[in-house]
């Protein structure tokens, strides 16, 4: 993870090579892609945000690729497993981790105040290892059985939404401290990069899933307000373990859409 500096560099926002390196705070943060060590100012993540959809087109592309390389060779099994390893490698098991910590804390603890020390201790409980296991588990089941095109559609628009589903969370839940992963990403987007966000994900979702986009944007939308609940009710708030468990579940909501349309047909 990046580290945030205390002084505040000052920088035109519209800029390209602002642009471009806001960007590349995004992947830095997100991912263990060989990003250039960039200096992080305060309020850097925050803005970075706005690419978050962005990183997931990447890690979806890359996951992608690794799909179609093993696919003709060893068949679709196969290539579920290596195309979910792929996305786990290149963002450093990332969110798979704030699974983990969330179903540990979430429902390993009596009250807020220990639930939420259980999700800070970096040993994995059995409520987390049992999320992490069915989670990979259910990512591959549902990508084993596509063809080419249907893995198109649910790598590279889950990837994309689900990163996307997080800065919905992030305008749903107020983090519970002002430290922390949830904290330094936790004030939500203005006008700009929310319109931002929302274009990236239409611009992959239209030409991809087409009519179907409203039903994969309510898929992801339905298991991230499931969380909020979850979290608001047991925590009290938000957390970095919180938004990682929301790109999870959003994950397999999106791929769980794809594939239900994609066995019917209905393309």
């Amino acid at each position: 993870m990046a580290e945030v500096e205390g002084s505040v560099v000052a920088r035109h926002p519209a800029h390209p090579l602002e642009l471009l390196r806001i960007v590349a705070v995004a992947l830095q943060f997100l991912t263990r892609l060989p990003v250039p060590a960039i200096t992080v100012g305060e309020g850097d993540l925050r803005r970075a945000t706005a690419a978050f959809p962005l990183v997931g087109v990447v890690v979806g592309a890359l996951a992608l690729a690794v799909w179609a390389a093993v696919e003709p060779l060893l068949g679709g099994l196969a290539a579920a497993v290596a195309a979910v390893a792929a996305a786990v490698a290149v963002t450093g098991a990332f969110h798979e981790d704030g699974l983990a910590d969330t179903f540990d804390g979430l429902w390993g603890g009596w009250d807020p105040v220990a639930r939420v020390e259980i999700m800070r201790d970096s040993r994995l409980g059995t409520y987390g290892a049992c999320a992490l296991v069915l989670s990979l588990l259910a990512r591959v089941g549902l990508l084993a059985g596509l063809g080419l095109p249907g893995a198109v559609r649910a790598l590279v628009v889950g990837h994309t939404v689900s990163r996307a589903a997080i800065l919905v969370q992030i305008h749903l839940l107020p983090p519970i401290s002002d430290r922390g992963t949830g904290a330094q990403v936790a004030s939500p987007l203005g006008v700009a990069g929310s319109s931002v966000v929302a274009g990236t994900v239409l611009v992959v979702c239209v030409p991809l899933v087409g009519w179907w986009t409203p039903a994969v944007l309510l898929a992801a939308l339905v298991v991230t307000l499931a969380l909020r609940r979850a979290a608001r009710r047991r925590i009290g708030g938000l957390t970095g373990d919180v938004l990682g468990a929301t790109q999870q579940f959003a994950l397999l909501a999106v791929l769980a859409t794809v594939v239900a349309v994609d066995r019917a047909g209905l393309w």
